[in-house]
């Protein structure tokens, strides 16, 4: 199966496709990061279907270049798009030092050790309701 990947606009179908990688943040939260310079881009199947996007920045720390995969998603029935798709990103990423993803799937976890991805942080969350604890 041959994917082709092109910049995207936000329409209808990249919010679907984008949410479908969401747990905790939102749609205007994505759209925030593109404000801020983040990069949206449509996955496009053989027929020219949009069949995933994802969107992508990079943070420039002290000592290393980022390249962040902020969210992803899609759906192509009997196709693994996070194996056909992230050596592509990867290469969108050339100079980086390093490559980085949260994710709250630990499927996905697993899938991308198996492609080279280590854990390198954990990150522990607290919700609050209005300044206090819940739960």
């Amino acid at each position: 199966m041959k994917l082709t990947i092109e910049h995207a606009a936000w329409t209808p179908r990249t919010e679907h496709l984008i949410g479908l990688g969401l747990a905790t943040a939102s749609i205007a939260d994505m759209k925030r990061q593109t404000e801020a310079g983040a990069q949206l881009f449509a996955v496009l199947d053989e027929q020219g279907k949009q069949v995933a996007a994802f969107l992508l920045r990079v943070d420039r720390e002290a000592a290393r270049t980022v390249g962040v995969v902020v969210s992803a998603g899609g759906a192509l029935d009997g196709v693994d798009l996070t194996a056909l798709c992230l050596p592509q990103i990867e290469k969108m990423f050339y100079g980086m030092d390093v490559i980085r993803m949260h994710t709250e799937r630990h499927g996905l976890v697993r899938k991308l050790a198996r492609q080279g991805y280590a854990t390198s942080e954990i990150i522990l969350e607290k919700r609050l309701h209005h300044g206090r604890q819940i739960g």
